[in-house]
C-alpha cells in the first residue's frame, strides 16, 4: 500500500507538470497569436482612411477585399466614424447606422487610440456570443473612428481551436474572464458564455481567478474530481484551464491498488511472502519506470517514451504516460514552430522593430531592418541603451518609457541619432509586452524626416500665403467651381465690411454684386459667346471656361452700409494637381480712384487739346501775315534791296516758315490718341500703299526706291496714325540718306511671338549709339537743321503713335551704312492673318 501511495504521487505529480507544461504552452500561443493579431488589425486601419473616409461604397469594398484577416473573424468586419456609427460592414448584417460606440469599450478606442479586446457579450446581429477586437482608425495623428472585427465564440477564429481542443479522452479546456466573471470558450460548447460557479464551490478555480498560476486537484461545480492547470493570458488577462478527470488520470494506479486489496482478501497473511514475490514481479516495471520518470522531471534524463513490456495494468499505466507525454512534446514542437516564425517575424520585418527593457533602457533585441537603419551591427545595438540612440536626456527618455509602460501613451515623435551621427526624426510606435516573463517595450520606429520637412515646408508656404492674403492690398475671394466662397481675405473684409464668417459658404454673385450689373453682363456675354449665358456665377467664368485664360473686367461691389465702389475684378481657374478644374480666384483692385483720375484727365486733355489749338491758330495767324508783309515789302522794293537786305528777309520768310510747320507738327504729336475715330482692322497693305502714295515727289525727286513687301498682316488700329507713322519713317530713310548712293528701302513683317514686327529698312548715313539713346525723344535733332532741316517731332510721334496701339518702336543701325526702324504691334482683330 505505501508503494501504491508512492506510485500515485509520483504520477500525479508528473501529470501535473505534464499539464502545466501543456496549457503554458497553449498559452504563451494564444498571447502571441492575439498580439500578431492586433498587429495585423492595425496596419489595416493604417490604410482604411486612404480607402476614401467619406465613401461608404469604396469602404465595404475595402472590408471585403480584407481576407488575410476577416477569416479570423466569423462575424465579420466593421468601420465606425468618430462618433461610434457604422460607415460600413462585411458581410452585410443589417448593421449599417448603428451606433456601436459602448459596445463593451469601443468608445475607449475612439478616445484614446489604444486597440481593446472586448469582454464576451451577446451579439444581436450574430444572435450568439462573441468578443469584438477594436484598433483606432487615425487620419495622419487624428483619430476618425475604428476599425472592429468580431468573433463568435462558438466557431474557429482568432483564438485557436481551443473549442475542439481534448485533453485525454475525457478532459478539455475551458476559458475564463474574470473581469466578468464569464466562461469565455471551452471545450463543452454547452457551457460557453455561461457564468462560473460561485466562489467556494471551485477551490482551485478561485486561486485560478485570483491570480495562481498552476496545477492541482480540485471538485469541479458538477461534483467531479479533476487534475487542472491554469496559466493566464498575458495581453488580455483571461485564464486557461485544463482539466482530466482523475478517474482517467489516475486509472492505472487505482486498478492495481485494488487488486492489491482483492488479493490480501483472499490469501491472507498465509501468503505474504509468495504475494511479495507476485509484487516484485509484477510491479518491477512499474517501479523502473518511476525511476525514469523522476529522473526526466529531475532533468537527467531527456524526455523519451518509456518501454512497454507487459500489456496488463502497469502496461497500460505506461502507455497512457508516454500518450500523454507525446500529446506534450507535440505541444513543446508548436510552440517551438510559432516561436520560430515569430522570431522569423520580427527579424524579416521590413519595419524597424525593438525590444527594450524599460527598467534601465537596454536594447534586448533589434531586427535587421534596425542594424541597416542605424547603422550598427546587432551585437552593437544589443550591448546599448537606447538613451545612446534618442536625443533626448536620460530623465526625458527614462520618462516616456515609463509612460509606454504604464500605457499612458503609445505614439512618440523623437529624434535619433545614427551611427553616422546623421540626426533623424523618428516616429515610434511603443507599448509593454510580457516576453518569458519578463515585462518589455517593444518599439516600431518610422522614419519621417522627410515627412516632417514636408510639413515644415507647409507650414512655412501656409505662413506665407496667409501673410500675402491677409497684407494683400487687393480684395482676394476664392471659390468652388459651382461658385461657393471658400477664401474671403481681410481686405475684402475691410472693403466691404462682411466678415469672413459671413461670407464663406455662401454662393457668388453674393449680396456685394449689383443684381442688375450681373444681368447686364450676362446678356453681352451672351451675344459674344453666341449661347445663353446664366446671370449669375456663369457671367464671371463663362469667358475663363471659352478660352482657357484669365478675364479682367469692372464691376461694381456694394458695401454692407450701401456704398458703392468700382473695382477691376481678374478672375482666374485654378487646378489640382491631376489637372482637374478645382475652383476660381477673384482679385480686386480699388479703381474708384483711378476713374476719377482719369475722368479728370480726359477733362483736362480736353482743354489742353482744345488750348493747343487755339494756340497753334492765334500763334500761326501772325506768322503768316509776318511772312506775307515781308514777301511783299521783297517785290516792292525789288531790285533796289542790296544782296543783304534779300538774304536777311530770306532768313525771316525761313523761320517764319519753320515755325508754321513746328507749331502744326506739336499740334499733330498733342492729337496723337484722340482722333475720335474708333480703332479697327487695319490691312498694313493698304496702309504702306497711301504711305508711298504721298510720298510720291519726295521719292521722284530723290531718285528712291521703296520696295514694300506683299501679303502683309491686318492690325487692330487707327488707320490714319498708322499711315502717319510709316509715312514718317519713309520719309526720314529717303531724307537722311548718303551722298554717294541713291535711297533704297526695304519694308518687310514677320511674326513674333503674339506681335506682327514692321521693319523699314534704308542704306542712308546710319546712327551711332549715342544718338540712337535720345532719337524718340520730342526736339531732339542729330545733324544741324542747314544739313538735313525738321523740327524733330516726327520720331516722337512715331514712339506715341506704336505706343499708342499697345506696340514699340526700336533702331538697329551701323552708322555710314543705314539703318533699320522696327516697330512691333501685337496681334489682334478677328480678320488677322499671317502672311
Amino acid at each position: 500500500m505505501v508503494l501504491a501511495g508512492s506510485l500515485q504521487r509520483d504520477v500525479e505529480n508528473l501529470l501535473a507538470r505534464q499539464q502545466i507544461a501543456f496549457v503554458g504552452g497553449l498559452a504563451e500561443e494564444l498571447d502571441q497569436k492575439i498580439k500578431l493579431q492586433i498587429d495585423a488589425m492595425e496596419r489595416v486601419a493604417g490604410l482604411a482612411f486612404a480607402a476614401g473616409w467619406s465613401d461608404p461604397a469604396a469602404l465595404t469594398t475595402f472590408l471585403d477585399n480584407r481576407t488575410g484577416i476577416r477569416g479570423f473573424f466569423a462575424g465579420g468586419l466593421v468601420l465606425l466614424d468618430h462618433h461610434g456609427v457604422v460607415r460600413a460592414e462585411s458581410p452585410a448584417l443589417g448593421r449599417l447606422g448603428s451606433n456601436l460606440a459602448r459596445l463593451k469599450g469601443i468608445d475607449s478606442v475612439i478616445e484614446n487610440g489604444r486597440f481593446m479586446l472586448s469582454e464576451p457579450y451577446f451579439d444581436p446581429a450574430l444572435g450568439q456570443p462573441a468578443v469584438a477586437m477594436a484598433v483606432a482608425v487615425r487620419d495622419g495623428q487624428k483619430i476618425v473612428g475604428a476599425l472592429v472585427g468580431t468573433a463568435t465564440l462558438t466557431q474557429s477564429n482568432f483564438l485557436g481551436r481551443l473549442v475542439e481542443q481534448q485533453v485525454g479522452a475525457t478532459g478539455g479546456l475551458y476559458m475564463v474572464s474574470p473581469k466578468s466573471g464569464l466562461i469565455v470558450v471551452s471545450t463543452n460548447k454547452e457551457r460557453i458564455f455561461t457564468p462560473l460557479p460561485p466562489r467556494g464551490v471551485n477551490r482551485m478555480l478561485d486561486r485560478y481567478i485570483d491570480g495562481y498560476e498552476g496545477a492541482g486537484v480540485t471538485v469541479s461545480s458538477a461534483g467531479t474530481e479533476e487534475l487542472t492547470a491554469a496559466r493566464r493570458i498575458g495581453s488580455t488577462g483571461w485564464v486557461l484551464v485544463a482539466r482530466l478527470p482523475t478517474t482517467e488520470a489516475f486509472e492505472p494506479v487505482a486498478d492495481i491498488k485494488s487488486r492489491l486489496v482483492a488479493a490480501l482478501a483472499g490469501l491472507g497473511l498465509v501468503s505474504l511472502g509468495l504475494l511479495w514475490l507476485v509484487l516484485r514481479t509484477a510491479l518491477s516495471p512499474l517501479h523502473r519506470a518511476t525511476g525514469r520518470i523522476q529522473a526526466m522531471v529531475d532533468g537527467s534524463l531527456p524526455l523519451e517514451a518509456l518501454e512497454v513490456t507487459r500489456i496488463d495494468e502497469v502496461g497500460r499505466m505506461i502507455g497512457a504516460f508516454n500518450a500523454l507525454q507525446a500529446k506534450v512534446a507535440a505541444a513543446e514542437t508548436a510552440l517551438r514552430e510559432r516561436e520560430a516564425l515569430y522570431h522569423a517575424l520580427f527579424r524579416g520585418c521590413r519595419a524597424v522593430e525593438m525590444l527594450i527593457d524599460p527598467a534601465d533602457g537596454r536594447i534586448i533585441d533589434a531586427n535587421r531592418a534596425a542594424e541597416a537603419y542605424y547603422g550598427w551591427s546587432h551585437e552593437q545595438l544589443v550591448s546599448m541603451r537606447v538613451s545612446e540612440i534618442n536625443t533626448l536626456d536620460k530623465a526625458a527618455v527614462a520618462e516616456e518609457m515609463r509612460k509606454a509602460k504604464a500605457e499612458l501613451r503609445d505614439h512618440f515623435d523623437f529624434r535619433h541619432r545614427l551611427a553616422s551621427g546623421e540626426i533623424r526624426d523618428v516616429e515610434v510606435w511603443s507599448g509593454p509586452v510580457e516576453v518569458t516573463g519578463r515585462h518589455l517595450l517593444y518599439s516600431i520606429v518610422h522614419d519621417v524626416t522627410a515627412r516632417r520637412q514636408a510639413e515644415r515646408e507647409v507650414r512655412s508656404l501656409l505662413a506665407f500665403r496667409r501673410a500675402v492674403l491677409d497684407g494683400a492690398g487687393s480684395s482676394i475671394i476664392a471659390t468652388s467651381v459651382d461658385g461657393t466662397i471658400l477664401l474671403f481675405n481681410p481686405t475684402a473684409e475691410r472693403w466691404l465690411g462682411y466678415g469672413a464668417d459671413e461670407m464663406i459658404g455662401k454662393t457668388s454673385p453674393a449680396v456685394f454684386h449689383d443684381p442688375g450689373e450681373v444681368r447686364r453682363r450676362a446678356a453681352q456675354l451672351g451675344e459674344e459667346l453666341g449661347r445663353p449665358v446664366e446671370a449669375g456665377f456663369e457671367c464671371f467664368v463663362a469667358r475663363i471656361l471659352a478660352t482657357g485664360k484669365p478675364d479682367s473686367g469692372e464691376w461694381t461691389y456694394i458695401r454692407k452700409d450701401g456704398g458703392r465702389f468700382r473695382v477691376l475684378l481678374t478672375v482666374t481657374a485654378l487646378y489640382d494637381d491631376s489637372g482637374e478644374l478645382s475652383g476660381f480666384l477673384g482679385v480686386a483692385q480699388d479703381i474708384s480712384a483711378r476713374l476719377s483720375i482719369e475722368k479728370e484727365l480726359k477733362r483736362s486733355n480736353a482743354e489742353l487739346e482744345h488750348f493747343a489749338y487755339v494756340a497753334s491758330h492765334d500763334l500761326r495767324q501772325p506768322l503768316r501775315m509776318i511772312s506775307s508783309y515781308i514777301t511783299l515789302l521783297q517785290r516792292r522794293l525789288g531790285d533796289g534791296l542790296d544782296h543783304d537786305c534779300r538774304e536777311f528777309i530770306g532768313f525771316a520768310v525761313d523761320g517764319a516758315k519753320r515755325m508754321d510747320r513746328l507749331i502744326t507738327d506739336l499740334l499733330e504729336y498733342s492729337r496723337i490718341g484722340r482722333s475720335g475715330h474708333d480703332d479697327e482692322n487695319v490691312a498694313l497693305d493698304e496702309i504702306l500703299e497711301l504711305a508711298v502714295t504721298s510720298l510720291g515727289a519726295l521719292i521722284q525727286e530723290s531718285g528712291a526706291e521703296v520696295v514694300v513687301a506683299k501679303g502683309l498682316p491686318a492690325v487692330h488700329g487707327n488707320a490714319v496714325e498708322l499711315e502717319r507713322l510709316f509715312q514718317n519713317l519713309i520719309a526720314n530713310a529717303i531724307k537722311f540718306r548718303a551722298e554717294d548712293r541713291p535711297p533704297h528701302v526695304d519694308i518687310t513683317c514677320e511674326a513674333v511671338g503674339e506681335e506682327w514686327v514692321v521693319s523699314v529698312r534704308d542704306n542712308g548715313i546710319g546712327i551711332d549709339e549715342s544718338g540712337q539713346a535720345r532719337l524718340f525723344q520730342i526736339f531732339q535733332r542729330l545733324v544741324g537743321q542747314e544739313q538735313y532741316p525738321g523740327t524733330g517731332i516726327g520720331l516722337a510721334s512715331c514712339r506715341k503713335i506704336a505706343e499708342h496701339h499697345g506696340g514699340r518702336i526700336w533702331v538697329e543701325s551701323v552708322p555710314g551704312e543705314g539703318s533699320v526702324f522696327r516697330v512691333a504691334l501685337p496681334v489682334g482683330g478677328p480678320n488677322v492673318t499671317v502672311a
